[in-house]
């Protein structure tokens, strides 16, 4: 079974993927925008179309791997310094970003509504 993390911001996310690194297991990360309050839908539309992808598709990863959901903010995100951005280990562009930690691995916008690319990324062995 797929061990399934969900975090917010740039903080909560380094804290847990530090703590999962150190197990040696397979790490994927879905980014995401986070909900609005008044729809309850990201602010991100390409999140939305991405996000039951990925969902469905999430059974297929690794045994005991893990799956972290990082939802990042709006004003956090269209700062163009922040983490997310500048981090050599994320160095995101855009959201929605699904990828395998520390692999080759990663879907960026639209790509991770793609459910034979999700599958694929699921699936492949490092």
């Amino acid at each position: 079974m797929v061990n399934k993390h969900f975090v917010k911001g740039w903080d909560e996310f380094e804290k847990l993927v530090t703590e999962l690194e150190k197990e040696k297991k397979p790490i994927n990360v879905f980014f995401t925008g986070d909900k609005e309050e008044t729809t309850g839908k990201s602010w991100c539309p390409y999140c939305e179309q991405a996000k039951p992808v990925v969902a469905e598709i999430l059974p297929n990863a690794p045994e005991d791997s893990h799956f972290i959901q990082v939802e990042i903010d709006r004003p956090f995100w269209k700062n163009l310094d922040n983490p997310f951005r500048k981090d050599t280990r994320t160095h995101l562009v855009f959201l929605p970003t699904l990828l395998r930690w520390k692999g080759a691995q990663r879907l960026d916008g639209s790509q991770a509504a793609n459910p034979d690319l999700v599958t694929m990324l699921f699936e492949d062995e490092d």
